[in-house]
């Protein structure tokens, strides 16, 4: 053997060297897995179980406060804050207020408008999404009735006893002075099947735009739109009832938001919807439910993209000046971003597993590059992006309107090129962002078209499908 390749030799040396740190890094690693899961272990132990139930009041199993409360629920049940939600059908926001906050409360959760009357008892956990007040009219009936004042002595759906449209209905017709010929309490599946078999004239609906229920009588081709005055004027009825009444504001039925009605844009009320809780519940509780509820925006968006389309619209919102429900003091924390009470209850813990990361900087480094990268995979960040090119597109230009269009298509693209690479799958996620994405390129086409100068706007962005 020559001297070269003897046991004392550089290439021996070298190869015991290198074996020798291989053991090493093995060995920071396997004692870095121990930290981790005996820190783990630790604190699952410590943790209290899951609050066992929680009790949500919704609204009428066909309208999107029921749909979106089960949607909460299997996200709260599928991320253990709770062992099991009760998802309740109600009449709507007045109902609800009172089985959250009432003399006897039924509920821990529930929907409202912002212009329900509050109890005192009850606790705003966030505004959700804006509600638009859609005055219907029988088709037959269209061409005499085209204002509020013409539902004089007809019958009229203002609906069911309890909900938030019956609160507002009966403000505009009292506000308008208009006697109905017969004031009809119906849910909104059945206002739609009366509008259809001739029982109703007309009705009064609130919801988030676009709803199901009307379009699918858009699609029959069975109703007309009422508006309150004209939409491009100032100081139309609209703005009159949203100075009377400061809980409602002014809005506008874009045109062609179903099929192809409205024909022409309608001027309407709008209000926000919001999620509120009994004043009881825990505070830490509470600012976890919330916590998980904007984690998981997402999920809410997955379990039924035609039903829950709403709560794409769902936005982290803190005003406690532009509310009359105060904040529940865990959603208080939860927005400010209050530091966690179990980093102080497992102080001493979190400050030997910080003290052993420290001494194993480089690998946590590493790691952390690596999830990183992974989470740039996720399709989330493609939701994002969409929503922030569909934001506010009432105040775009026609040009900054066809810059969106193209920067839509190129996300698309893009998105594509991902999946094609995999790093995206292929999974019903991708399939709902498509449609997605295509729903909002629709709602710009929409937008585009009501500009007198959209005919110069070139053929392939005219035909969006």
């Amino acid at each position: 053997m020559s001297p070269e390749n003897g046991a004392g030799s550089p290439a021996a040396r070298l190869a015991a060297g290198s074996q020798s740190s291989l053991r090493a890094v093995l060995a920071v690693i396997v004692a870095l897995l121990m930290v981790g899961a005996a820190a783990a272990l630790f604190l699952t132990l410590s943790q209290d179980d899951p609050r066992p139930s929680l009790v949500v009041a919704t609204g009428p199993e066909s309208g999107t406060y029921h749909i979106l409360g089960l949607a909460m629920a299997r996200v709260l049940e599928a991320e253990g804050v709770v062992s099991s939600v009760e998802v309740v059908p109600t009449e709507g926001s007045v109902a609800n207020m009172d089985l959250v906050g009432g003399i006897h409360p039924r509920a821990d959760l529930g929907f409202v408008q912002s212009d329900t009357t509050p109890t005192s008892d009850v606790r705003l956990l966030s505004p959700l999404y804006q509600e638009v007040l859609h005055i219907l009219v029988a088709k037959d009936l269209s061409a005499a009735v085209t204002k509020v004042a013409d539902l004089e002595g007809l019958r009229v759906a203002l609906g069911s006893a309890g909900s938030g449209t019956r609160s507002i209905a009966e403000r505009v017709v009292d506000h308008f002075g208009v006697q109905v010929g017969e004031d009809i309490a119906l849910p909104p599946d059945e206002v739609a099947q009366g509008l259809e078999g001739g029982t109703i004239d007309a009705a009064f609906v609130l919801s988030a735009i676009p709803s199901p229920v009307i379009d699918e009588l858009c699609v029959r081709d069975v109703v007309r739109f009422v508006s309150l005055g004209d939409s491009q004027l100032r100081g139309n009825e609209a703005d009159a009832l949203a100075l009377v009444f400061p809980s409602l504001s002014s809005g506008v039925i874009p045109r062609s938001t179903y099929v192809r009605l409205p024909e022409d844009p309608v001027a309407t009320i709008e209000v926000a919807a919001m999620l509120v809780a009994s004043k009881d519940l825990d505070e830490e509780f509470v600012t976890t439910l919330v916590s998980t509820l904007f984690a998981h925006r997402s999920k809410l968006i997955e379990t039924n993209t035609e039903r829950v389309v709403a709560a794409r619209r769902i936005r982290e919102k803190f005003q406690p000046e532009a509310v009359l429900i105060p904040y529940h003091e865990g959603a208080v924390a939860y927005y400010q971003r209050s530091q966690p009470p179990f980093i102080v209850e497992y102080a001493e813990t979190l400050s030997f597993v910080l003290t052993v990361l420290v001494g194993l900087f480089s690998i946590a480094v590493a790691v952390r590059e690596w999830m990183r990268r992974k989470m740039k995979n996720r399709i989330d960040v493609f939701y994002v992006e969409v929503e922030e090119l569909t934001t506010n597109l009432e105040e775009l230009s026609l040009q900054a309107l066809i810059a969106h269009r193209e920067a839509l298509r190129g996300l698309q693209r893009r998105a594509f090129a991902e999946l094609v690479a995999e790093r995206l799958e292929a999974n019903d996620s991708f399939t709902i962002f498509q449609g997605y994405v295509a729903s909002e390129r629709r709602a710009i086409a929409a937008r585009i078209a009501e500009f007198p100068d959209h005919r110069d706007v070139p053929p392939e962005m005219k035909n969006e499908k």
